[in-house]
């Protein structure tokens, strides 16, 4: 009896061991970080934005703080030089952006990253590295 306990609890920790082994955690890869700085019409502007490639699928997480005067408003955030999304500034003056997909082109050390108003002017820029 102690024998077939001693079998049975072997093979449920093998099971377990192949279960584990068999679904690796995917990793997020070619990742860029950027520090956004603001402009001169916004200095006080200040920000992040982070790039990701997971599963093959690439991610934009931005940010950007302290333009309370645009409270309200929208901004844009734009890599590479193409429109990846827009976000409305809140009361505290801050607007988050995320996105998935093909909206978000393929980023490299160097690439720009500028925030602007739905007019054109430009809020905050920066570099991913």
């Amino acid at each position: 009896m102690r024998n077939r306990i001693g079998i049975i609890v072997g093979g449920v920790f093998a099971a377990l061991a192949l279960v584990v082994a068999a679904s690796p955690a995917s990793a997020a890869v070619n990742i860029h970080n950027a520090t956004l700085v603001g402009s001169a019409a916004y200095p006080a502007a200040n920000g992040k934005a982070k790039f990701s490639v997971d599963d093959g699928v690439r991610e934009l997480e931005a940010q950007v703080e302290d333009v309370r005067p645009l409270a309200g408003q929208r901004v844009r955030f734009i890599v590479n030089g193409n429109l990846v999304g827009a976000a409305t500034v809140n009361s505290f003056g801050d607007a988050r952006l995320r996105r998935t997909g093909s909206v978000v082109p393929n980023v490299t050390t160097g690439s720009p990253i500028r925030v602007r108003t739905t007019t054109g002017v430009l809020v905050a820029s920066g570099r991913f590295g």
